[in-house]
């Protein structure tokens, strides 16, 4: 069997958790999922999955859990080797009224919700994304700098997917099992018909909207060339 990742033709020699087991409390790890994965896909990511947890808790916090799984999965974190984790949260970093602002590594996060994606794509087609789709993410719930223009169309497609799927768009149903950590629910047409979209939603209050779309080049043999 390959590797979950989208155009990964290595083995899936071991098992890939989605979400990271690093975003569950200790006791509730049989709720995880996983798929299969190189071990590339697997490892390379670890990092990324700390920090982007970080970042949720904090922009979640006090709702649900969050307060609950930063104290117990992140804080313990901070201070090993040579504090990199908290060197990486604080870069950026600057002092508002009554706290600090941190800014967030857009392409430590994009990284983290396209490997997200792949794997609850796999784990409900039993079949990896196919590559004439392209991936981009919308954080609801991160300040923004985009115009208005811009983030009057983020809480558009927000509201948009904040349902369960129609019955003709229920794409498929990975199936996790912890609602007051992460919940998903994926739109589209079975069978990669056309694009797909993937509501993320943890801690009941961080929303995140992945945009999995499909191109075919004008002669229908596959994706445009993106240089062109």
């Amino acid at each position: 069997m390959n590797c979950y990742f989208q155009g990964c033709t290595e083995k899936g020699t071991t098992k890939e958790h989605i979400p990271p087991r690093s975003f569950f409390p200790e006791g509730e790890r049989l709720q995880l999922l996983t798929v299969k994965s190189c071990k590339a896909h697997n490892n390379d990511k670890s990092t990324n999955d700390l920090y982007v947890l970080a970042q949720i808790c904090m922009n979640a916090s006090p709702s649900n859990r969050a307060r609950e799984v930063f104290q117990e999965r992140v804080v313990p974190q901070l201070s090993h080797n040579s504090n990199a984790l908290r060197r990486m949260l604080l870069k950026g970093s600057f002092k508002v009224p009554g706290g600090v602002m941190y800014s967030v590594d857009h392409a430590r996060f994009d990284e983290f919700f396209t490997a997200l994606s792949c794997g609850l794509i796999y784990k409900s087609q039993k079949a990896p994304l196919p590559s004439d789709y392209r991936i981009g993410h919308i954080y609801h719930r991160l300040v923004s700098d985009a115009d208005a223009e811009r983030q009057a169309l983020e809480a558009g497609i927000d509201l948009l997917y904040d349902e369960k799927p129609l019955d003709f768009m229920a794409f498929g149903n990975p199936e996790t099992r912890n609602e007051r950590i992460y919940t998903v629910e994926i739109h589209g047409l079975p069978g990669f018909q056309g694009s797909i979209t993937i509501a993320h939603r943890f801690f009941g209050v961080f929303k995140v909207t992945s945009m999995l779309t499909r191109f075919v080049s004008p002669d229908g043999s596959g994706p445009p060339d993106p240089e062109a």
